[in-house]
């Protein structure tokens, strides 16, 4: 869970800068920096900040991001992320299990990573530096990748100034959908 604070002066800081402010967040969500994007974006949304800006700031911050990500993945070495992951929320088992899912899949598990709403951004981007993904790849799929992601948590965002019931309505389903979901992969494991 976020910290309040935290978040307040993550909107705070978009509300201030705007255009700037998305690219900014996004780019240190995606780098290392414990911020959840869902916060960024969706808060962006929020306080009315037009969808292609949103969109096209948010992708470039993420992408740029992603690619600071992949540097320290794959010149920061394992053993530091082992160690001092836990601070940035990366813990072992993720990397891990993002380690398997990337040499199982290649480029692809960078499209795929970034379309998942539910693991940061972050944990793709340092594990394919980790496993070597290409580099170029990397930057395409994740471009592509986040654009998706980043227009439905924008269109989120202004549904829940416009239409606070509703919106609550698809939070508290998708919030269900997700605990459901767990319990069951669980089960199957």
């Amino acid at each position: 869970m976020i910290d309040p604070a935290l978040q307040n002066n993550i909107l705070g800081m978009i509300k201030n800068m705007g255009d700037p402010g998305v690219f900014l967040g996004m780019f240190l969500e995606s780098s290392c920096v414990p911020i959840p994007s869902e916060v960024i974006i969706i808060g962006a949304g929020a306080i009315g900040i037009p969808l292609l800006s949103i969109t096209i700031f948010g992708s470039l911050g993420a992408t740029l991001g992603g690619m600071v990500g992949y540097c320290l993945g794959r010149y920061a070495a394992k053993p530091f992320l082992l160690k001092y992951g836990k601070f940035i929320l990366i813990r072992p088992h993720h990397i891990e299990k993002a380690e398997n899912f990337a040499r199982k899949y290649g480029v692809l598990s960078v499209l795929i990573g970034r379309l998942v709403p539910i693991v940061p951004f972050k944990v793709f981007s340092i594990t394919a530096g980790i496993t070597k993904i290409n580099f170029p790849g990397f930057v395409i799929f994740t471009l592509i990748g986040v654009i998706p992601r980043i227009i439905l948590l924008s269109l989120f965002g202004e549904a829940l100034v416009k239409y606070t019931k509703p919106a609550v309505v698809v939070l508290g389903v998708a919030i269900l959908a997700f605990i459901a979901y767990k319990l069951i992969s669980k089960k199957f494991k």
